[in-house]
């Protein structure tokens, strides 16, 4: 039966992506449902909702606003709320309630920038799409807001509040060149609920000193100066179109990797290696599990290692896709994958281990906050670390 789950959690939706890539950036996010979705946002797909300040609201549209399509009610709560938060901008996440009565996201945006003179950034998501989906319309949703075309001598960006905080030909360019950045990395599918020290070590250990991590480390700014900097890393599948749209449209180089110390890449392989596996599957976001096969691949020559492929439930870039790795929509595919292929050993999220009854390999933990939230969460790196490469029974 399609969607039937009989032994995983609900991943995390398309909505809770769009907020994860927006939390940081000092907006007022409004979640355009009826109250319960802002609930499991908080609750649930957000590790970093309990240690830092985001200001996250539910539209509370009832079942007549939502069919009457009563946007001058939003608009009146919106412009009520900012009297009382000083956002730098407002953000507009769909789900399903606006998908399904098609709500028009342009022009609620121009009516709230005329009314309110704060940008207004809409992620149209519809919260039955996965995460990673979301993740991606938000990243290339806020470059296009605040990274507008050029004109004449100088490009004209919003870089705070009021639309009319602008900045023309006098925008310091000179502020990006030289770095690097990072697209693709929240704590929804990266080791440590939002630690990015190891990402910063990583890079440091070849030689990009200062990188612009959007969502992370960054300021709205430093998206304006995005068109800029000198490549960038995506670092998930959910950064592939920004990048690529920055490099169709700028010229900025990128690359498809996940960045990883050598602490790290000598502790996961020393673990791999007590265990002698054949033909190992690894499971979790394409970038991330791609990493760890290199390693495992690099590291083969003391092991009878024969392949090391990748799964996912979520995006698959084609572009760092290789021959054997597997796009699974279903819960029953991974059974069907792993007797296919003859894995004597599979790294995921401890929870996936459910899905392989009768299964008799060896299964690696490699958390990923998507699928299990808070049940093997970490809060920092090497608390992550620490975790992985361990036995699952």
């Amino acid at each position: 039966m399609k969607g039937l789950r009989k032994y995983l959690s609900p991943f995390t939706p398309d909505q809770s992506g769009a907020v994860s890539v927006l939390f940081h950036y000092g907006g007022m996010l409004i979640i355009m449902d009826a109250g319960g979705c802002v609930g499991n946002i908080c609750g649930y797909d957000e590790p970093r909702w309990d240690k830092k300040k985001s200001a996250i609201f539910s539209a509370a549209l009832r079942d007549l606003d939502a069919i009457l399509g009563r946007d001058e009610l939003l608009i009146q709560k919106t412009k009520e709320a900012l009297g009382d938060i000083d956002a730098k901008f407002v953000g507009l996440i769909g789900t399903p309630v606006p998908a399904v009565i098609a709500t028009d996201y342009r022009a609620l945006k121009k009516l709230m920038e005329t009314d309110y003179e704060v940008p207004v950034v809409p992620v149209e998501t519809n919260g039955i799409d996965m995460y990673d989906e979301g993740v991606s319309r938000a990243f290339l949703q806020l470059l296009k807001n605040y990274l507008i075309e050029e004109k004449g001598s100088g490009a004209k960006f919003v870089v705070a509040g009021s639309l009319h905080d602008e900045i023309g030909a006098d925008v310091d360019k000179s502020r990006a060149h030289g770095r690097v950045g990072v697209i693709g990395f929240t704590p929804l599918d990266t080791p440590g609920s939002g630690d990015y020290s190891d990402m910063i070590e990583a890079l440091r250990e070849e030689g990009i000193d200062n990188p612009v991590i959007y969502g992370m480390n960054d300021t709205l700014e430093d998206v304006t100066l995005a068109a800029n900097v000198d490549r960038n890393i995506v670092v998930s599948p959910a950064g592939v179109k920004s990048a690529r749209w920055l490099s169709d449209k700028y010229g900025v180089p990128y690359e498809i990797a996940y960045p990883l110390p050598k602490e790290r890449v000598n502790a996961f392989s020393n673990k791999l290696k007590e265990h002698e596996p054949k033909k190992v599957l690894i499971m979790h976001q394409q970038v991330l599990a791609n990493s760890l096969r290199d390693i495992l691949l690099e590291s083969s020559s003391n092991m009878e290692l024969e392949r090391v492929d990748v799964a996912s439930w979520f995006m698959m870039s084609k572009e760092a896709r290789k021959e054997n790795d597997a796009k699974l929509n279903e819960e029953e595919e991974l059974m069907k994958l792993v007797e296919a292929g003859g894995y004597d050993m599979v790294i995921g999220d401890p929870l996936i281990k459910r899905a392989l009854p009768g299964w008799k390999g060896t299964f690696l933990s490699l958390p990923h906050f998507a699928i299990s939230a808070s049940l093997y969460s970490s809060d920092s790196d090497e608390e992550y670390w620490h975790k992985v490469g361990a036995v699952v029974k």
